[in-house]
């Protein structure tokens, strides 16, 4: 029994690694992968073709984020005496910048392996000029910039090809 295990295996491996044309094959693969065998100087491992796919994406959702957050939310700032001021106060997305790109393993949820890329964004608050009335502080235009600054980090999926797969970045303590 162990020589006909040792003979298929043999086989295998000779119907694996044959051809001498030079292009290596999988065994060729299976050697670069653990290390043990140099990578041809054009190779472009998936987490290098999703790091580079991050300026498109980064754009895309700097958009979105930016869309989103439109409207801003209408604040209440205490005045000495007996009035305040309404002032509307919104998040506007500057800047971004790649961080990290990495492979994920299988997950219970989707059972497909993938990689995680991660983008780090630069924002910046605005405000309006401040009005007497909810609606008037609503209805103005937050353009004022503040020195209230901040970054936030998202996550992003893309498949095992590098492809990413368009859903919304999760929020990530990094």
């Amino acid at each position: 029994m162990f020589r006909l295990c040792a003979c298929v295996l043999c086989v295998a491996l000779a119907g694996c690694g044959g051809g001498g044309g030079g292009g290596g094959g999988v065994v060729d693969t299976v050697l670069q992968d653990f290390g043990i065998k140099d990578r041809p100087s054009d190779y472009v491992s998936g987490a290098d073709k999703v790091y580079a796919a991050l300026n498109d994406v980064g754009q895309a959702e700097m958009k979105r984020l930016n869309f989103e957050d439109r409207h801003g939310q209408v604040k209440f700032e205490d005045a000495e005496g007996i009035r305040g001021k309404y002032y509307k106060e919104v998040k506007v997305y500057e800047s971004f910048h790649p961080i990290d790109a990495n492979a994920t393993g299988r997950t219970a949820g989707s059972g497909t392996r993938g990689f995680a890329g991660y983008l780090e964004f630069g924002y910046r608050y605005f405000q309006g000029a401040r009005k007497s009335n909810r609606t008037e502080a609503e209805a103005e235009v937050a353009s004022i910039p503040t020195d209230n600054r901040g970054r936030e980090t998202y996550r992003y999926h893309f498949n095992s090809a590098g492809h990413w797969m368009g859903g919304e970045g999760e929020p990530v303590n990094k």
